[in-house]
């Protein structure tokens, strides 16, 4: 019994023996494995160096999850996979700051949308015809002359008067060309033609003054009507209806002295040339540039082309037609010769007998040089063969003419003429003119503003009506022109 419990004993305390060298072994084997590759794994690295690395991944993958689990046991709020294999935490690191990013703007709540009213209803669109294909642009412009006379002394009946000529101009752009429509009203007396009875004043047209027409009336009327228009790039046209005139299409080469009685010469004679006189009415004119120093213009007007009677209208009655060919040679210097064929269409200037209808040839030479720009000379020279009830006559004109722009101060003007009015030198029945008399005046043109100026002048005829029986007449006026 004893020898039994003994031999138990001994086999129970030899299996624990046997038990532990087994786990000391394995130990060993497994530290043995660890520590270096056994030769089976040596040469699956040399030959297959990818299932090298798996194992080798393998066994990281089996150390990470025992640390995990020891981690989890300890401090289960750490993350595993941003700490090192050989550090424990305890407590959670403080929470890395947060990227900056822009502020994010949050639009205000749009208001509660309101109920759509109900619509109202309209009145029915009636359709019409649009009145214009086209746009209108209209302009005005106005002008007024305030125009003080009087006769101090010789054989010519003008007694001081005071008087105006109003213009209101209305320009339209109608298809690319201009349409202009003038108003005017004119309240002063021309000179001399009915001389005051008693006296020995004669009938004359010289010394006329340039802003009248006679009519003392101040009636309003339609005055200048006319349409211009390009035909070509360098070719222009003009309609005129009523008062066309010469300068509406062709250039009078007197720059300084033609202002249309607003400006310049205060008399009819110096204003422009007397053969572009002989062209006025109703008609048409073409202005057309040959190159850059040469324009040829032309034009046929009819004195009373509007009046549709025995004796007159477009064709049937009195009639101006022009042409003329413009040189320039130099810079606002001009040459114009100037060719006009008339019936009953006068000079407009001069002796009695340089005027009195009939058919006409009247040939023109004019000139305009720019000295300088303080200084300019000028003149023409005109002659006329005219026939009127069976008589032959040949009337001349001419003048010379100085100008100095801006003297005494910008836009002020001195001007000076001296010249003959349109004389009849040689008469078939012997009626020609007795006496060579001169029209020489002066004026000074003082600029005011950009709207107002005042001239006054003064006008001598040594021989009014070229008359041999007449004493020489001295003509003072005193213009002043609103612009606006």
């Amino acid at each position: 019994m004893t020898f039994k419990r003994q031999l138990n004993w001994l086999t129970i305390t030899a299996g624990g023996l046997f038990a532990t060298l087994l786990l000391i072994s394995g130990a060993q084997a497994t530290d043995s494995i660890s520590a270096t590759p056994s030769s089976a794994n040596q040469t699956i690295a040399q030959q297959h160096p990818s299932q090298l690395i798996a194992l080798r991944k393998k066994k990281r993958l089996k150390k990470k999850v025992k640390q995990k689990a020891k981690i989890t046991a300890t401090a289960p709020l750490a993350d595993p996979a941003t700490l090192p294999a050989d550090v424990v935490q305890t407590t959670p690191p403080p929470a890395p700051p947060a990227p900056s990013t822009p502020t994010e703007i949050t639009p205000a709540p749009a208001p509660p949308a309101e109920a759509p009213k109900p619509a109202e209803p309209t009145p029915a669109k009636v359709e019409t015809p649009a009145p214009n294909q086209f746009s209108l642009t209209t302009k005005l412009k106005g002008q007024v002359i305030f125009g003080a006379t009087g006769t101090f002394a010789g054989d010519y009946s003008r007694n001081t008067a005071f008087g105006h000529r109003t213009r209101l101009e209305l320009i339209t752009d109608i298809n690319g060309g201009t349409l202009t429509t003038r108003i005017q009203a004119v309240g002063l007396g021309l000179s001399n033609r009915t001389p005051t009875v008693g006296t020995n004043a004669v009938t004359t047209s010289e010394g006329s003054l340039s802003w009248t027409d006679g009519t003392t009336n101040s009636s309003v009327g339609i005055d200048a009507l006319k349409y211009e228009f390009a035909l070509t790039p360098q070719t222009q046209m003009v309609v005129a209806a009523n008062a066309g005139a010469s300068d509406d299409f062709t250039d009078t080469i007197n720059p300084y002295f033609d202002g249309d009685g607003a400006s310049g010469s205060i008399s009819t004679f110096g204003n422009r040339p007397s053969i572009y006189y002989t062209v006025q009415g109703q008609g048409v004119g073409i202005r057309h540039k040959l190159g850059d120093t040469t324009e040829f213009s032309a034009g046929y007007l009819a004195r009373n082309g509007n009046n549709p009677s025995a004796g007159n209208g477009l064709l049937g009655g009195g009639y101006g037609a022009l042409a003329q060919l413009t040189f320039k040679i130099g810079e606002n210097s001009k040459v114009g010769l100037t060719y006009t064929r008339t019936l009953n269409s006068d000079l407009g200037t001069g002796s009695n007998n340089a005027n009195l209808g009939g058919t006409s040839n009247n040939y023109g030479l004019q000139g305009s040089f720019q000295l300088s720009p303080q200084f300019a000379l000028g003149g023409w020279a005109g002659y006329t063969q005219n026939q009127a009830a069976g008589i032959d006559r040949q009337i001349w004109n001419w003048a010379l003419t100085a100008a100095a722009p801006d003297l005494g101060g910008k836009g002020n003007l001195a001007g000076l003429l001296v010249g003959q009015e349109p004389r009849v030198t040689f008469a078939s029945d012997g009626s020609s003119d007795t006496k060579a008399g001169l029209h020489i005046e002066g004026f000074y043109q003082f600029k005011v503003s950009d709207s107002l100026s005042i001239t006054p002048g003064i006008i001598y005829l040594t021989a009014p009506d070229q008359s041999a029986n007449s004493t020489g007449a001295v003509i003072g006026a005193l213009r002043t022109t609103f612009t606006f």
